[in-house]
């Protein structure tokens, strides 16, 4: 934990370093960013820059980067015709940096670095941000450094809805005369929920918040915006998903008046499971409108790295008999909707073979599965029993003769705790083992 933690200061020092030396490589000058590719970096699995409420586990990391190739973020167009007139940012190829820490199961803290490793800018623009001339410069910059923080409130591992908070904060690290930063703080907040809405479907939902300054350049007004982002995944294979993305940052003073103030983009592409803990994530997109940071076409490629630290069984009460029944203090954790057990239950269930194959005495076991009472009596039921025959096949297949076990769902019919509370609906979510001696 504290070699952890203080991997993160470094990490955290180091980019206030980087931030510190930034103005004596350029002026900061209140601007607009066309960075507008902004991966989401607390998230485990789902979506590329769409947030879902899921949180990296206690003392464990999520890192990667992309490689995203932008053509034409920023040009000068006739809005009222659609067509452009004269480029100002053509391409830009930036890679983003980043790295997420977490520091409870439903807290965590990240930090992305943007790298501009190619600028195509056309000083079209007068001073100071451009000569006029309409020559064409190729540059190398640094845009500006984002730190957030995620707070999960409502855990949908489980179940349907998940809710959660993710504040940020930008500093100036990047270079405003060249539109890839904003050339001074930034912050905000998101609102994030996502829902389970089938076992292999996903939906989220970003709504925020962006608080900057108030600036205008060559007759574009930027200022507060309001961040808007739905993302959707569907798991084609176990390691293959699709995702599509569409988001859209419009400025609160005029809403949704002025085109140009209203950057909005559509991302689609494929998110491949190559080994535990890596996925590669590669797709494209394009720009709905003509707004400040939305490109004529997008793509981008990102690898990203997901640990969290094994089970302690040392520090958790191992599963023992008591009064004929085998006590386990952890839940028994299912795929949402399924009977698929996650891999996170198997050193619990290991224990409990552990204590049928020593205690000669047990004869048979009784697997009890139980819900809570969402849904209907009839598919709770048949939930359940899918639930306590899978825990059944797994003691199988670790070597428990079949015939001492027998599995029987009860679906919700015998709570042990009000079904009002989530608190509640938790403890009725559970496995048991009763032994008949």
């Amino acid at each position: 934990m504290r070699k952890s933690l203080k991997t993160l200061c470094a990490a955290l020092g180091m980019a206030a370093v980087v931030t510190a030396t930034a103005p004596s490589a350029h002026a900061l000058t209140s601007s607009f960013d066309v960075l507008n590719f902004k991966p989401a970096i607390s998230n485990k699995t789902d979506y590329f820059t769409v947030y879902s409420s899921q949180t990296v586990a206690k003392h464990g990391w999520n890192t990667g980067f992309y490689v995203d190739f932008a053509h034409n973020p920023l040009e000068i167009a006739f809005p009222t015709l659609g067509t452009r007139f004269q480029g100002v940012v053509n391409n830009t190829i930036v890679g983003n940096f980043y790295a997420t820490y977490g520091l409870l199961d439903w807290f965590s803290v990240g930090m992305n670095i943007p790298v501009v490793f190619w600028l195509d800018y056309v000083n079209s623009l007068p001073p100071p941000f451009g000569t006029g001339t309409g020559a064409s410069d190729s540059m190398t910059e640094l845009g500006d450094i984002r730190f957030e923080m995620k707070f999960r409130i409502l855990n949908n591992e489980d179940k349907l809805i998940g809710l959660a908070l993710v504040p940020f904060l930008t500093i100036p690290s990047g270079d405003s005369l060249h539109f890839v930063g904003n050339g001074t703080l930034t912050g905000g907040i998101k609102i994030v929920l996502d829902f389970n809405i089938h076992e292999r479907v996903k939906l989220a939902l970003n709504v925020g918040y962006l608080g900057r300054d108030d600036v205008t350049i060559g007759g574009v007004r930027i200022d507060d915006q309001l961040l808007l982002g739905l993302g959707l995944s569907i798991k084609i294979i176990e390691r293959l998903s699709f995702l599509v993305e569409a988001h859209t940052e419009p400025v609160l003073r005029d809403l949704f008046q002025n085109e140009v103030q209203t950057p909005a983009e559509v991302l689609g592409g494929f998110r491949i499971k190559v080994a535990e803990h890596w996925d590669v994530n590669v797709g494209g997109g394009a720009g709905l409108t003509l707004g400040v940071g939305s490109p004529d076409f997008r793509a981008f490629l990102g690898l990203n790295y997901n640990w969290a630290p094994e089970p302690c069984p040392a520090c958790e009460r191992k599963p023992e008999v008591e009064a004929r029944q085998i006590t386990i203090d952890q839940v028994i954790h299912f795929e949402f909707d399924k009977s698929n057990i996650r891999p996170q239950s198997y050193p619990i269930l290991d224990d409990v073979v552990s204590i049928i194959k020593s205690n000669p005495s047990i004869k048979s076991v009784q697997i009890e599965g139980y819900t809570d009472s969402i849904g209907s009596d009839a598919y709770n039921q048949k939930l359940s029993q899918r639930r306590a025959a899978s825990v059944k096949a797994y003691l199988v297949n670790k070597g428990v003769p079949a015939s001492m076990l027998n599995a029987v769902g009860y679906g919700e019919s015998k709570p042990v705790a009000s079904n009002d509370t989530a608190e509640g609906r938790a403890k009725n979510r559970r496995t048991e083992f009763h032994v008949e001696q």
